[in-house]
């Protein structure tokens, strides 16, 4: 996440908390929506500014779809997207919230490019050359 988009994130919030909608000032601290226990990661559309008291109290639980909702209608129309496995949570069938996040990271995952390989050629591996018995 880049500066830049904790302004924004802090714009849009209009400096409040997003939990307790109180000012926050420079105690602000980062949320992860869905929690990186549950593969929450540090990308903009799963983050925002919260007090740390209200941060430590939701914890690592997911959240519910008010507060899914809430998120959508504030990121509308900004450069902030929101996060897609919080869409998929959000759609999920009651009891089937673990699995839809999981399925949702699993997804996100298997289409990050995979690391660029070496273009340095590898030498082929040469043939040993035969032992002779002393």
């Amino acid at each position: 996440m880049t500066r830049d988009d904790a302004t924004v994130m802090d714009i849009l919030q209009g400096g409040r908390c997003f939990y307790c909608d109180a000012p926050v000032g420079a105690k602000a601290t980062f949320d992860h929506v869905i929690p990186q226990c549950y593969g929450g990661t540090d990308d903009p559309g799963n983050i925002v500014l919260a007090h740390r008291r209200c941060n430590q109290r939701k914890a690592d639980r997911l959240p519910d779809s008010d507060t899914i909702d809430r998120l959508i209608a504030m990121r509308r129309g900004s450069r902030i997207a929101i996060w897609p496995p919080l869409l998929a949570l959000r759609h999920a069938a009651p009891g089937q919230a673990e699995i839809a996040v999981a399925r949702a990271v699993a997804a996100l995952r298997d289409l990050a490019p995979s690391p660029v390989a070496s273009s340095a050629p590898t030498a082929a591996p040469q043939p040993s050359a035969p032992q002779r018995g002393r």
